[in-house]
């Protein structure tokens, strides 16, 4: 008989981090988007700009971005939150205790 750790699927876990924003720098060039930079203001932070034929998105990071266009992907024009999505991100939130991620 096999034990059943043996069984188990290794589960992929990602953290924000500079080898993966500059992998999902690349995803986005991989998508067609071209990358810039622009200042917006005096002491704010820069944006980084991505733009295709049909899109720009805005934000401070390549992962924003990579979440951007996966709202935009899943949502399309229509992308502002129902009254049900705001339920559950209240929900999500205020669920949240003093517990700590034990794996870092």
């Amino acid at each position: 008989m096999v034990p059943e750790t043996e069984n188990l699927v290794a589960m992929a876990k990602l953290s924000t981090a500079d080898n993966v924003e500059a992998t999902a720098s690349t995803v986005l060039r991989e998508k067609g988007f071209e990358l810039h930079v622009i200042d917006v203001a005096a002491g704010k932070p820069p944006l980084l700009v991505a733009r295709d034929k049909d899109h720009e998105f805005r934000a401070h990071s390549a992962l924003e971005i990579l979440g951007l266009l996966a709202v935009f992907e899943a949502r399309g024009d229509d992308w502002q939150p129902s009254e049900e999505d705001e339920h559950h991100r209240t929900k999500f939130w205020d669920g949240l205790d003093d517990e700590t991620d034990q794996d870092t």
